[in-house]
């Protein structure tokens, strides 16, 4: 599995859950109980909520020009030059460097 969300339209949900022949196994036996209606509006009132919406952007809290640390390989310390694709690219004294932000610490005052 992705890190990233599999967005879907809920009103198409709705509809082919509403009017699609192959959905008609969540009505059972192609009858509309009370338990199947229930059930539709719990899932629309749910997405009228916004339950399954995606999770907004996180911003890293590390940002461009900060000055960081490797955790496990001691390359010294580098700044921040940019973000691609979910990873951190760092300008350390002797490379240069896509990590993961799990990888880095962020360096303060006097160790920089």
């Amino acid at each position: 599995m992705t890190d990233k969300p599999r967005l879907i339209d809920a009103d198409k949900l709705l509809k082919w859950i509403e009017e699609s022949p192959e959905a008609e196994g969540f009505w059972g036996e192609g009858e509309m109980t009370v338990q199947a209606t229930q059930s539709f509006d719990n899932l629309d009132d749910a997405i009228a909520l916004g339950k399954f919406d995606p999770d907004p952007p996180q911003q890293p809290d590390i940002q461009i020009g900060d000055w960081v640390r490797h955790k496990s390989i001691d390359r010294g310390v580098g700044r921040v030059m940019g973000f691609f694709e979910g990873l951190i690219n760092v300008q350390f004294p002797d490379v240069y460097a896509s990590c993961f932000e799990r990888n880095l610490l962020k360096v303060e005052g006097k160790e920089k």
